[in-house]
């Protein structure tokens, strides 16, 4: 431990992102109690290569010495690096987070900050939802004894017990960082509450957008039962839609084959093109060689000569017939090729159509997950999505 001047204190760049200053009468206990105790527990700080110090844990203890008019406090400097393949901001991340959450207790923050510590620390230990990690983090003095387990299991109960709270509470937090900023902050202003914000975070984030540019701070009206309800309406239409749109795939799928198929067929009757010309080349040159010979030799053709041309032209013109025929064969094989490439345009458009029909389908199975709304938010997000379902069958209907 060292005692290092307040002057040389840095707050680490996101703090305030995952923890809130003390404020009010909390505000005033904290620092009656730092002004006759003194700063009992040293702040936990590393060193910058400018020669000042960031400060992992005790933010809020230099704040107070900073308004106390206290010049030096007593820190403990800890290094950091790379390493066990996490990062050196990383290590001083987990720390920032898991040692601030230990001192302040998981009922000293708002449940979205609660949320972005939680997700981060999953990020940090490379834990996903269902997932864990097997890690072999190295013993340190400043890791917890779990952490000391070399073979410690990275998983959600781990991080669950760590930071003190059940498993369904961390997946239920976790899931505020999937709201839109405009919905974080309805509750970080207290308009919104955490169960009505986790309940609109299992909706994707252009849904939230539109409703709450529809409803504002009323968004907190919708109740799980009225969408519900939409969604009971929608199910049949959409299960019809849903068929149209296998049968669809099915046929694009064909489509594609029969594309391939003729890319082929082009391909070999070039390559038969190519070797009937050649073949006709060739007898061409052989007639002519024959006839110069015999011709400069003698004044009437032997007969064995006299068949071997007549055999030879009689092939020429065969090829010639032949290679007449797969020339035209071709052209209407491009022809028919050109046909599929602008079908495929059309498929396209096609898919784009299944796809937005599926995200559709996605977001009203959503719904049912909602947990308050009022009968005026229930018609429109009916009519909305019945809207978008039936110009989207206007579109397969133009296949």
């Amino acid at each position: 431990m060292k005692m290092i001047s307040t002057n040389l204190l840095r707050e680490h760049p996101r703090n305030k992102e995952f923890f809130d200053d003390i404020q009010g009468q909390a505000w005033q206990d904290f620092l009656e109690s730092i002004k006759t105790s003194g700063i009992i527990t040293p702040l936990i700080v590393t060193r910058n290569e400018d020669e000042t110090y960031t400060v992992i844990s005790g933010s809020q203890r230099l704040r107070a010495a900073k308004e106390l008019g206290i010049e030096e406090v007593p820190c403990e400097v800890r290094t950091y690096k790379d390493r066990d393949g996490i990062t050196k901001e990383d290590w001083i991340l987990k720390d920032l987070i898991e040692t601030n959450l230990r001192q302040r207790g998981k009922g000293n923050l708002n449940d979205l900050k609660l949320a972005r510590c939680l997700v981060e620390l999953m990020r940090i230990y490379g834990i996903r939802r269902g997932g864990d990690r097997k890690s072999e983090l190295v013993n340190s003095s400043y890791q917890t004894d779990k952490m000391s387990d070399s073979t410690v299991e990275f998983s959600q109960s781990y991080l669950a017990e760590l930071i003190g709270i059940s498993e369904r509470q961390l997946r239920r937090i976790t899931r505020l960082n999937n709201l839109i900023p405009e919905i974080q902050q309805l509750i970080d202003e207290g308009k919104l509450s955490t169960t009505e914000g986790v309940q609109l975070a299992a909706l994707d984030e252009e849904v939230q957008r539109k409703l709450y540019y529809a409803l504002g701070e009323d968004i907190n009206k919708m109740t799980a039962q009225q969408i519900r309800k939409i969604k009971e309406e929608s199910e049949e239409s959409i299960k019809e839609l849903v068929d149209e749109i296998n049968s669809l795939r099915r046929e694009l799928q064909s489509r594609e084959y029969t594309l391939k198929l003729k890319e082929e067929e082009i391909s070999k009757k070039e390559s038969l093109i190519k070797q009937y010309e050649t073949a006709i080349k060739f007898n061409d040159e052989k007639i002519k060689r024959l006839e110069n010979g015999v011709i400069k030799t003698v004044e009437v053709i032997p007969d064995n000569i006299k068949k071997e041309l007549e055999k030879l032209k009689k092939e020429q013109v065969e090829a010639e017939e032949k290679l007449n025929l797969l020339q035209q064969e071709l052209e209407r094989t491009k022809r028919e090729y050109e046909e599929l490439k602008l079908q495929a345009t059309s498929d396209e458009k096609a898919k784009k159509i299944i796809d937005e029909i599926n995200r559709l389908n996605d977001r009203i199975s959503t719904f049912r997950e909602i947990a308050s709304c009022s009968s005026e938010v229930r018609e429109q997000l009916k009519n909305s999505i019945l809207s978008l379902k039936k110009s989207l069958e206007n579109a397969l209907g133009s296949f």
